[in-house]
């Protein structure tokens, strides 16, 4: 196969690009709005036995003694996408074998399909259980990322593999970059019906949002089902049904394991960051809504920049394990940068590291940028074509779980300690068994390093 795909393999390629950016996008919509959500259900609820009681309670209980309202916000924010992370967490690894057994299309058009369905739920959500209910039937159908990421690997040689991950990497990036920008301009739309004190069923103030992520997902799930090709030739050859993370020891090839591992602490690391840097702006800018917008814009340019372009000419030269490697290298130094920005003086701003700050996050997108690809294109080169499916749904579950830990671990470190320092230097010192583990790696066949 030459170095550039052929035309359908392109054209296959756009339409895995176009699948994971709307499926990204419209998941994240949600998440500027968390500690709306929390307000207006506690408002329209009471503070009677309900679920969203319960929630804040939980998350009260958390934060300990006489909790700051922004602690649970962020907290009730970080329950609400531990109960999507733990499904996909779950779930994902299954949409992947499944996938391996009767093929990436059926599986597609599947877990799209209960996403549109979720998304019409969110619409009429108009008490808080039933927008509970809509992120669950996210989370049982959050397979996607895994198995477009096995559909790129059947369409590419293994010299184009990490082009191939790449592609699912920038609509990763792209998608978290837009879709809080999305929700955050969508939260001003509010339907003229929706008022507080409705029925379980009913439009609700984030009803305009939800119907933007529904008529994605909508327009997602037909092109699928209509113009997506099966990409995956030896289909019934996997026999495992349910293999998560957890799974991982019996996984034949070291390669698979130590990958999955490195991907679980880098992700802890990086998330724990995502889930804190609003605060830690505030307490050190001052910064708004807008201004965290621009910090937000200039880290996704990073992270594109690395995977559309750097991870791609860097493996041509060195090889996916060496460019992985000098992602967590850059990531250690950036984590280790942020965490030694000192707070102000009361009453000042620390503006005069402002610039450090944004190069510091910028060299962490962009390590985020040079790591998830070349994580991928390992695993998947590691694993023989029956196990493409179930060994990327594996790693993508690795993500996950850090997706739950990683949020209240640095939120409850960040509020309960007074400072950000010791949730940005853990993530440094996370760096270090990840490069470990990624100097453990062997160099596959076909990779630059392994032709060297």
């Amino acid at each position: 196969m030459s170095d550039v795909p052929s035309n359908p393999n392109r054209r296959v390629l756009g339409m895995i690009f176009l699948t994971v950016l709307m499926d990204i996008i419209g998941f994240a919509i949600i998440i500027p709005m968390f500690p709306s959500l929390l307000t207006h259900y506690l408002n329209a609820e009471g503070t009677a036995d309900t679920l969203v009681s319960m929630m804040a309670g939980l998350a009260k209980s958390i934060a300990g003694t006489e909790p700051r309202p922004e602690l649970v916000a962020v907290l009730f924010g970080g329950l609400l996408s531990a109960v999507f992370s733990g499904l996909q967490f779950v779930c994902s690894p299954f949409w992947g074998a499944l996938s391996d057994r009767i093929g990436r299309r059926p599986v597609l058009v599947t877990t799209l399909c209960g996403n549109m369905f979720a998304y019409a739920l969110w619409i009429f959500s108009g008490k808080f259980w039933v927008l509970l209910v809509s992120r669950v039937l996210c989370g049982l159908a959050a397979g996607n990322i895994a198995v477009a990421s096995a559909a790129a690997a059947d369409i590419t040689d293994r010299d184009n593999r990490t082009k191939g991950m790449a592609v699912v990497g920038v609509a990763i990036g792209l998608g978290f970059l837009l879709g809080p920008v999305i929700g955050g301009f969508a939260s001003l739309w509010v339907l003229p019906h929706a008022v507080e004190n409705i029925p379980a069923f009913a439009l609700n103030p984030f009803s305009g949002p939800a119907i933007i992520a529904a008529c994605m997902a909508t327009a997602n799930f037909l092109i699928v089902w209509r113009y997506f090709p099966e990409t995956h030739a030896k289909k019934g050859l996997n026999t495992e049904s349910r293999p998560t993370f957890f799974a991982i020891a019996r996984v034949q090839d070291g390669g698979v394991r130590r990958a999955s591992f490195a991907n679980l602490l880098y992700q802890i690391a990086f998330t724990g960051m995502e889930n804190t840097v609003v605060f830690l702006t505030a307490a050190l800018f001052l910064f708004h809504p807008k201004d965290n917008a621009w910090l937000f814009l200039s880290n996704g340019l990073c992270l594109m920049i690395a995977q559309g372009v750097a991870a791609r000419v860097l493996v041509k030269r060195i090889g996916e394990r060496a460019v992985a490697g000098l992602g967590f290298l850059t990531g250690a130094v950036a984590l280790t940068t942020i965490a030694f920005i000192p707070y102000p003086e009361v009453g000042h701003t620390a503006m005069e590291w402002k610039s450090l700050f944004f190069i510091a996050t910028g060299l962490l997108a962009f390590s985020t940028g040079l790591i998830l690809p070349s994580l991928s294109a390992l695993v998947s080169l590691y694993s023989s074509p029956d196990q493409q499916g179930r060994n990327l749904g594996i790693l993508r579950s690795a993500g996950a779980l850090a997706r739950i830990v990683g949020p209240l671990a640095a939120a409850y470190v960040f509020f309960r300690m007074g400072t950000h320092q010791w949730v940005y230097l853990a993530g440094a010192i996370l760096m270090a068994p990840g490069l470990w583990m990624i100097t453990r790696l062997p160099n596959p066949r076909g990779s630059a390093a392994g032709q060297s």
